[in-house]
């Protein structure tokens, strides 16, 4: 078991309003890792939010841990060091820097053709923000029911969304590992934003598809609800194990306490939906997909 694939320097820690876990292991089949995972959790928040960044990579080789690497650490570097702005334009910046990064470096010989998923979430306020590119997943557990905050960019997520093949379908199909949209695959990518309100209670999950192939929504439900962000992430992965794992495995918990600090940035842009939600007006998590890079 790899504790500390990414950034981080513990397994887990515990801050003023949240808690937050990773775990990431290599799976009963694979020889190596080619999951990244890693997080900026400040313990003053200014400028930059709290960051959690999952990353899983393909290519080949060694070269699919090379782009969840590079991924995970353009995109934690390009959040803590750039100009303070907006969360949802902060972060679909940081991931598009990744993948110039990820692009730039497949072009050489070694690792050409390599590239990575990457879901990143930032916190600021009452509110969590999505990046996402490829088939890596965020999860929102809220009042014990679990929901999928990300769409997935593959070929049979597509044919899901149009409703030409079953979910029983999807789970067996030859293209069910085929990615429409990763980092490095082009110079330019198009990155989903995704706005969720977050309360007290509640547990955003960020995992490969190693973790939510084998483990269902009411088991992260079940995981969200142990009592430690350490448990959830531990029971999540021995989950996965059990049933084979012939993925890497990779798992991040962020279980909220209170109300983390807005970033200036945000103060102000609260959305219609979510403002009527805090007021009791509208039930269970609200999620907003924001606008794309092409018309941000």
């Amino acid at each position: 078991m790899t504790t500390t694939t990414g950034m981080s320097a513990a397994a887990g820690a515990v801050l003023p309003e949240f808690a937050w876990a990773l775990r990431s292991h290599v799976g009963a089949v694979r020889e190596g890792n080619e999951d990244f995972v890693g997080a900026y959790s400040p313990s003053v928040i200014e400028d930059h939010g709290p960051l959690f960044v999952v990353c899983d990579g393909m290519g080949g080789h060694a070269a699919g841990e090379v782009a969840s690497r590079m991924a995970v650490e353009t995109v934690l570097t390009t959040w803590t060091t750039s100009s303070a702005g907006p969360t949802q334009q902060a972060i679909r910046s940081a991931v598009r820097s990744a993948n110039g990064a990820v692009f730039a470096a497949s072009l050489d010989v070694e690792t050409h053709g390599m590239g990575t998923t990457c879901t990143a979430l930032a916190l600021s306020g009452r509110e969590g923000y999505v990046g996402h590119v490829g088939d890596s997943r965020c999860y929102l557990v809220h009042n014990g029911q679990c929901s999928q905050l990300t769409a997935d960019h593959s070929r049979v997520g597509e044919m899901l969304r149009m409703r030409l093949i079953t979910p029983e379908q999807a789970a067996n199909h030859p293209s069910r590992s085929e990615l429409t949209r990763s980092l490095g695959a082009a110079p330019g990518v198009q990155v989903d934003v995704v706005r969720t309100p977050i309360s007290r209670g509640d547990v955003l999950m960020l995992c490969s598809d190693g973790l939510w192939d084998l483990v269902s929504r009411q088991e992260i439900a079940q995981a969200s609800a142990l009592d430690s962000v350490d448990d959830a992430a531990e029971q999540l992965v021995a989950w996965a194990l059990e049933r084979g794992a012939p993925d890497n495995v990779t798992v991040l918990v962020v279980r909220i306490a209170g109300e983390i600090p807005q970033l200036e940035a945000d103060k102000g842009r609260g959305g219609g939906m979510a403002f009527l939600q805090r007021l009791g007006l509208v039930r269970g998590p609200v999620r907003t997909e924001l606008p794309s890079e092409e018309s941000a």
